[in-house]
């Protein structure tokens, strides 16, 4: 009980500081816009560009660096664990996001990322504990990290300061226990699926929020590949050169 509630502290501990993140960023790009706005308007120039001259119009060569971050409390048993299984897991990541923009006109924009995760943790995770003759299943966490550079986004309503879009993504990520059963491994391919908003707060400055369904697996690689999915809600600050 004091192991599965440490992790529990540990998790909402480290989805806090995630989330923190992404709106202290948003706040402070908010805010330099804002000021800058209201520069312009003290020295009489032009105001702030709206959706209707394209200045938050995505263009071909564009590049994209950001950050993200984002977690689910709770795994689904959709497609892999057991419903019992998945009760009690709870999944954050932050990464690191380069983009950049294939094609796009005045309507659509479709740009190819590549994130680096340095940091994913996964409480609730099952582990295999022998002492002597007695074997023993506890939950614990577990930490990892890995890249997803099978990227895809395609953004719609190019050129106004609102654009939803549709994402796709796969990678891996390899962690220090095997995850999400002790059979399974260490490592895990990545699939993950998703949606949301970006918000400009700039022609070049961007707030995202958005959910994925999230999935790892090891696709047979090991003895037992029950695959952990999930719904990660995130939030990330981008700046485009």
């Amino acid at each position: 009980m004091t192991n599965k509630h440490n992790s529990t502290s540990r998790f909402k501990f480290v989805l806090s500081v995630l989330i923190m993140l992404a709106a202290v960023v948003s706040a402070n790009a908010q805010s330099e816009f804002t000021n800058t706005a209201d520069n312009a308007a003290v020295e009489g120039s032009l105001p702030a560009p709206d959706s209707s001259d394209g200045s938050y119009t995505l263009k071909k060569g564009d590049n994209e660096f950001g950050l993200w971050g984002g977690g689910s409390m709770q795994a689904t048993s959709i497609g892999g664990l057991r419903q019992d299984e998945s009760r009690d897991r709870r999944f954050g990541l932050a990464a690191f996001r380069y983009g950049r923009t294939i094609v796009a006109n005045n309507d659509i924009a479709l740009q190819y990322t590549f994130d680096a995760i340095p940091f994913a943790v996964a409480t609730g995770n099952v582990e295999v504990i022998t002492v002597g003759s007695i074997t023993t299943l506890r939950r614990e966490t577990t930490y990892g990290g890995g890249i997803t550079p099978l990227g895809l986004q395609l953004d719609f309503r190019n050129g106004s300061s609102f654009h939803p879009f549709v994402d796709i993504a796969g990678g891996g990520l390899i962690f220090n226990k095997p995850v999400p059963v002790p059979d399974a491994g260490k490592f895990a391919f990545v699939g993950e699926v998703g949606t949301g908003i970006r918000l400009f707060t700039s022609d070049k400055r961007v707030v995202t929020l958005g959910v994925r369904f999230h999935h790892l697996s090891n696709a047979a690689g090991a003895t037992s590949n029950p695959g952990l999915n999930q719904f990660v809600f995130y939030g990330g600050f981008s700046v485009f050169k």
